[in-house]
């Protein structure tokens, strides 16, 4: 039969192998995000002759990137063709460059030639593409699709094959 005493015994057992901490840390994903191209417009809107500019941007690639074609198709009423500049992840490129080779399309490519490519599981900008907002005859809350499209080289790795952004005229 039991006694008294062996119930401070019992709770003391129970105390040293009880876990001192039964909350477990978050713990961060480590998983890697998927690789992807995206585009975005900055600004997304703007006026009548407002520059704006149409910025390709890269994530996690699972390969270098040495090379890099491809198109873009705009509306050659809501858009004038003015330039590029060099991206975050081109900046020391010997080449980054784009002509509109008709009225709504732009091909665009870029080489490192001798500069460092883009490392596996970068993230940043390609390349900046300069319009100038024209407009046309649209009325104000007109909206606009741009794509790349035709990816070649080493943006042939992105499986979309595309990517896309959104601009609205305020007039």
């Amino acid at each position: 039969m039991p006694t008294r005493r062996c119930l401070p015994a019992l709770a003391l057992v129970f105390v040293v192998l009880q876990p001192w901490s039964c909350k477990k840390s978050p713990v961060a994903s480590t998983s890697p995000a998927p690789p992807g191209i995206s585009a975005t417009f900055n600004p997304a809107s703007a006026g009548t002759d407002a520059a704006v500019s149409f910025i390709i941007a890269v994530s996690a690639n699972s390969k270098e990137i040495r090379s890099f074609g491809g198109e873009v198709a705009f509306d050659a009423r809501m858009f004038v063709f003015q330039g590029v500049a060099k991206g975050s992840l081109t900046g020391s490129w010997a080449l980054v460059d784009a002509n509109e080779s008709s009225p709504g399309t732009v091909r665009l490519g870029g080489s490192a030639g001798g500069s460092a490519a883009v490392a596996v599981n970068s993230s940043g900008t390609l390349i900046e593409i300069r319009f100038k907002v024209s407009g046309g005859d649209y009325g104000n809350g007109q909206q606009s699709r741009v794509c790349l499209a035709q990816l070649t080289d080493d943006l042939t790795q992105f499986a979309s094959g595309e990517a896309c952004a959104g601009f609205t005229l305020r007039k």
